[in-house]
């Protein structure tokens, strides 16, 4: 479904992302963990068109997309959320969904889409509420509802649990397994035990290269993991 060869993305003479090269399957939720300054969220970015690669390729679903942008990727029917908001903050919940469904499927399959998108993220009751008078982690469910209103088979998301409570955490890993029985997944995140809860396999940067990928169980048991990652405390 994806594969990415050999990229590299510099910033002067900082190699930010160096020869990574990954192949992702159809159908599966996968993790990309690391500290800070790892280059997981600018491999993330290469991935959804927000960054070009310095050298390598990109395919996805057999198209070479190295360097197009977020919504030509979009039209490949990958949704993406990153952590710039994309609610309008004076739309009620439906209207921002609808809106998100309307681009993609037309005004004939966006209400369907759109009463599909409340329930399965349990926004029912919030339909009516303009985004701006939500707390953070009803935003962060109407975020993921305009991805999936547009009913992709691959969400990218970067840090979906970022400022979320421990119960918010817990509710959104639920909604994202929900969402991939029917999309692969990627999503980078800091939180381990909501990438544990929800993810498959995981793949570990380190100063900007891949330094393992495995199943998340594996990964989590890993020495060197835990030296860079969690501390030598786990």
């Amino acid at each position: 479904m994806i594969t990415v060869e050999s990229v590299y993305k510099q910033f002067g003479g900082v190699h930010a992302v160096e020869n990574a090269s990954l192949r992702i399957a159809k159908g599966s939720i996968t993790g990309l963990i690391g500290p800070n300054g790892a280059g997981k969220s600018t491999f993330f970015k290469c991935l959804a068109g927000m960054l070009t690669p310095s050298a390598g390729e990109i395919l996805i679903d057999g198209q070479e997309t190295t360097g197009w942008h977020p919504h030509e990727i979009a039209r490949l029917g990958i949704g993406i959320k990153t952590q710039v908001p994309s609610v309008m903050d004076g739309l009620s919940v439906r209207e921002n969904i609808w809106l998100a469904a309307l681009r993609v499927l037309g005004r004939q399959g966006a209400d369907g889409a759109v009463a599909d998108a409340l329930e399965r993220l349990d926004l029912g009751d919030l339909a009516a509420r303009p985004v701006g008078q939500l707390a953070h982690g009803e935003r962060q469910r109407v975020e993921l509802g305009i991805v999936i209103a547009a009913r992709p088979w691959l969400v990218l998301l970067d840090e979906p649990a970022a400022g979320m409570t421990a119960e918010e955490i817990e509710r959104l890993a639920a909604v994202i397994a929900e969402i991939g029985r029917q999309a692969a997944i990627i999503i980078v995140e800091h939180d381990m035990q909501f990438i544990r809860a929800i993810a498959r396999t995981v793949t570990v940067f380190a100063q900007g290269r891949i330094l393992m990928e495995d199943h998340v169980d594996a990964v989590m048991a890993d020495p060197r993991v835990r030296d860079i990652y969690l501390g030598k405390k786990g």
